[in-house]
């Protein structure tokens, strides 16, 4: 019998999938959630409700979306599920889809193995879309998302964004949309990163910091980190063509990459993997090790600087 070694564990986060909404930017977000685990014994049909939260990170409400049986995918238009709730969807915000067990349907709190989440979680990805308004271009990304910040998974929380492509030009953007949650909405740490920007050469730009309160999206733009740090035109005099660095030590943050174009609003999506799937030593003391002397490579002078928040 499986060992119930994760208490009073709140089963909205079960197997989440958290996601942004750029509705300032003009784009507007469908969410294909996939119940990918099929046999076994943790395979379940579930329960799927959407909740929508604020810039500030309030909840605005949360709708439930039906069932989904063992290896169906349901595809939802948020635009439509926010009008549904008189929600206004021309804002940042976040979303996020609970896929959580018919079994636990009306509890607040479970006990549940580490073993049925990571199975859960490594089984089913999930799809984002972008939907660009008014052409109806879509661009996305797939990925998957266990806990977060949350010390009985992890007792460091610490954000490695390691050589995502950056590129900059006059109508041409790098945004890093970086997610601050975790496995309850009573979570409020702040995040806080910095980063180094590398042209493809191995220039240094400079280097900045950012903050994202819990709960929320922060877009760390790396046309306007460029533009506080007086290097604007260089770089892009360099061939607009680099690499950011990114180290957060008091938070597990999500990072999205998007290459936007600033006059079509055209983007291109991808996520960073983390660095255990460079390192198969990662992990522990180890990356406690590597990250600080990460930190005293790059970011010893960081905090004397004026962070580059959007």
């Amino acid at each position: 019998m499986t060992e119930l070694d994760v208490k009073e564990f709140d089963p909205l986060f079960y197997r989440p999938c958290i996601f942004p909404i750029m509705g300032e930017l003009g784009y507007g977000t469908s969410v294909s959630v996939n119940n990918g685990l099929v046999k076994g014994p943790f395979a379940s049909e579930m329960d799927i409700t959407f909740t929508f939260l604020s810039e500030e990170g309030k909840v605005l409400g949360s709708k439930y979306m039906g069932t989904l049986e063992p290896g169906h995918v349901v595809k939802h238009d948020t635009r439509d599920v926010l009008d549904s709730m008189g929600i206004e969807r021309e804002k940042r915000m976040l979303g996020v889809a609970h896929v959580v067990p018919v079994r636990f349907r009306g509890k607040t709190s479970v006990d549940v193995s580490r073993a049925e989440l990571m199975a859960h979680v490594s089984a089913s990805d999930d799809f984002i879309e972008f939907r660009q308004e008014p052409k109806g271009v879509i661009t996305g990304l797939a990925y998957q998302m266990g806990p977060q910040n949350d010390s009985r998974f992890n007792k460091t929380r610490t954000t490695l964004l390691q050589a995502p492509k950056v590129i900059v030009s006059e109508s041409v953007d790098t945004i890093f949309a970086l997610l601050n949650v975790s496995t309850t909405f009573d979570y409020h740490d702040t995040g806080n990163m910095e980063y180094s920007i590398v042209d493809a050469s191995g220039n240094s730009y400079g280097l900045g910091t950012i903050s994202v309160k819990p709960w929320t999206m922060t877009f760390l733009s790396v046309r306007e980190a460029l533009i506080k740090l007086g290097k604007l035109e260089q770089f892009i005099s360099a061939g607009g063509l680099g690499m950011i660095i990114g180290l957060s030590r008091d938070s597990g943050m999500v990072p999205i990459s998007m290459t936007r174009n600033l006059d079509t609003g055209a983007i291109a999506c991808d996520h960073t993997l983390p660095p255990i799937y460079y390192f198969t030593t990662w992990g522990g003391q180890r990356r406690i090790e590597a990250n600080e002397s990460l930190h005293k490579l790059l970011f010893a002078e960081s905090n004397l600087l004026e962070g580059a928040n959007s």
